[in-house]
Parts: structure tokens; C-alpha cells; sequence
């Protein structure tokens, strides 16, 4: 009898084991095609218009606001991206430092904690020192002159540096032309400057550029310039048209002068091994939406610059000096040493093909 029972429980055993065999094989045929791994597979589930493009959700963070031409690009990016995929890539964007701010994003997006960070260009230098080619005095004669230096040889080249940093630079997104503003005098020859207490970022370059000339330079946090400018502690400060108008200097400055002496550049930025585990199809869109959203934050200071000197104007609240080129060149010639000496210790290959992109 026992050899019977044993039998007859090892028979059903077998069943059993048939039995969820069968119930197995039933249940992954409604799956077949969905895909396993959601953040490799090119497999992944299909949005409607079935671009097969894989799962994958995007943390990108800055600094800014959304209605800034940086938050609009990053905006566009997102917009792309999204649609693009059918659905099926994600890109969470973090602005005004929601997620990081400007001391912790770049250890942020080296730990793969986010995926895309925008800090100054200058904040990358620490790795490479010609990160601080937007710093240089009058490198960039135009806006021209400027995209054709960033989509070129020299900037792509400028923009691998990052490689060997756990980092891979993206595109640069722009923040417009620097000038300079006070309530002393009206400024339209390199003397003038002489004497002026001027608020800048603090990098050495441009505080050796008003040095030069004579002023006195500090460091002052944007937020602060303002009362900073009203309290008398400074007599002006540098910035772009935007920033200008945006922040009402106009109310305790009486002097805009447009020199166009340096540029505040973004460098957009991504972790390079995550990048790199990415399918190439994903790679190829999200490249391709990234020059899109690269054009609508150029598009986007145009448009602004253009709309904010009209309000300063109307306004009439500062008097307005264009330089001649004549006048320019004076200012040029006068901190030429500040761009010699800063100039020599960046990668000179990166530096001539700068000079040799605004030819």
C-alpha cells in the first residue's frame, strides 16, 4: 500500500507541476513583444504612433525660470522628446534649482543622480580651463561669429573635454552679450571706466578687464545687485540686456553703455556612461531635439534682447551709448593684455579655431 500511495502522490505531483507548466505558457502569450527591460529594450511598449523607441524617464535640472531662454530651450526639449518617442521617454525638468542648484549639479550629474544639468560654461573650467573662453575680452564679435565658434570644430572640441570626467557636454545654449551699466558717467572710451566701483561673477578674467581700466571690481550675488546699486555700495555692474531691463537697474542707474565686451554662455551636460548605455535610435533623437531646443533658446534671446532695449528706450530712464567701431576697437586695444594672458593658458587649438570661425 505504501508503494501505491507513494506512486499515486508522485503521479500527482507531475500533474501539478503540468498543470502550472501549462498555466505559464497561457499567461506569457498575451505578453509576447512587450519587452523586458524597460530602460534598454528595444522592445519596449509602443506609444501610438509605434516609434519603438525605449522606456526611459530624464531628470534635467538648471537654475533659471521656465520664462527664460534657457527654461523656454529646456521646455522645447521636453516638448520633442515626448512626442517624438510616442510617449515612451520622460523628461522631467527641474528649473530654479528645484532639484540642484548651482553648487551641487555637476557632482549631481557625474553620480547619474540627474541626467542633463546647464551651468555657466565658466563653471566647468576647473576641469578644463577654456571653459572661460566666453570670459575672454571681445573673443566673440557677434552673435554670427559666436554660433559658428559653438557648432564647429572648436566647440565640439571643446565640449568633449568633458569625456574624461564621467561627463558628456551636449550643445551650448546662450544667455546673450554682456554690458555695462552706472550711475556715474557716461561711458564711451576705456577712461571713463576709471574709478568706477563695478559689480561682476567674480571670475579673474573679467575682474582683471576692469582692473585694466582702472575700476575697481567685486563680487556681488545677482539677487543682491540691485540694492547693492541703489545703496551706492557699487557704482555699476556688467550683464546682458535682459537681465538688465528684467531687474530694473534702470531705476538706480543712469548710463548703459553697449559694449558687447564678454558673453554668458550655458554648456548643456549629461552623465556619459548613462548616455552611452542608451539604444543609438534614443541617442539619435534626443541629439536631434537637443539642436532644436538649441535654436529655440537662440531664437529666444533674439527675441527678448530685441523687446528688452525697445523697453529701456521707452522708458528713458538711462541714457543709451552704442559704441562706434572706432570706439570698440579702443576698448579692445586697452584690455588686450587680459585676453593675451588668459588666452595662453587655454588649449590654443580650441583658441585659434574661435579666432578662425569669426573669418
Amino acid at each position: 500500500m505504501r508503494g501505491i500511495e507513494r506512486g499515486f502522490t508522485k503521479n500527482k505531483k507531475l500533474m501539478n507541476i503540468a498543470k502550472m507548466s501549462l498555466l505559464s505558457l497561457a499567461l506569457l502569450f498575451p505578453l509576447a513583444g512587450c519587452g523586458g527591460n524597460e530602460a534598454s529594450s528595444t522592445e519596449a511598449a509602443k506609444g501610438d504612433s509605434d516609434a519603438g523607441y525605449q522606456k526611459l524617464s530624464i531628470k534635467l535640472s538648471h537654475v533659471a525660470s521656465d520664462n527664460t531662454p534657457k527654461g523656454l530651450a529646456a521646455l522645447k526639449f521636453k516638448e520633442l522628446v515626448e512626442s517624438e518617442s510616442g510617449g515612451n521617454i520622460e523628461v522631467k525638468v527641474y528649473p530654479s534649482g528645484q532639484l540642484y542648484g548651482d553648487n551641487d549639479e555637476i557632482e549631481a550629474v557625474q553620480a547619474n543622480n540627474v541626467q542633463i544639468i546647464i551651468p555657466s560654461a565658466a563653471k566647468l573650467s576647473g576641469f578644463e580651463e577654456t571653459f572661460e573662453i566666453f570670459d575672454l575680452p571681445f573673443m566673440f564679435k557677434n552673435e554670427e561669429h559666436l554660433r559658428a565658434f559653438e557648432d564647429g570644430e572648436g566647440g565640439q572640441e571643446l565640449l568633449a573635454t568633458l569625456d574624461e570626467y564621467g561627463m558628456k557636454g551636449l550643445s551650448f545654449w546662450p544667455n546673450g552679450f554682456k554690458h555695462i551699466t552706472n550711475n556715474k558717467v557716461a561711458v564711451d572710451d576705456p577712461s571713463d571706466v576709471k574709478g568706477l566701483k563695478v559689480r561682476t561673477h567674480g571670475g579673474q578674467i573679467i575682474n582683471e578687464v576692469y582692473e585694466t581700466m582702472g575700476a575697481s571690481s567685486t563680487k556681488i550675488a545677482f539677487n543682491e545687485t540691485y540694492q547693492a546699486l541703489q545703496l551706492g555700495t557699487i557704482d555699476g555692474q556688467e550683464n546682458s540686456i535682459v537681465n538688465i531691463e528684467t531687474q530694473k537697474y534702470g531705476e538706480v542707474q543712469n548710463h548703459l553703455t553697449l559694449t558687447s565686451h564678454a558673453r554668458s554662455e550655458y554648456a548643456v551636460v549629461t552623465n556619459k556612461q548613462w548616455w552611452d548605455g542608451l539604444e543609438p535610435k534614443t541617442q539619435e533623437l534626443l541629439t536631434k531635439a537637443m539642436k532644436e531646443a538649441t535654436n529655440e533658446g537662440r531664437n529666444q534671446v533674439e527675441k527678448l534682447e530685441t523687446e528688452a532695449i525697445e523697453k529701456i528706450k521707452s522708458e528713458g530712464k538711462m541714457a543709451i551709448v552704442e559704441l562706434t567701431d572706432e570706439q570698440k576697437e579702443a576698448f579692445k586695444q586697452a584690455i588686450q593684455p587680459v585676453f593675451d594672458k588668459w588666452a595662453q593658458k587655454m588649449n590654443q587649438d580650441i583658441i585659434n579655431k574661435a579666432i578662425e570661425a569669426g573669418n
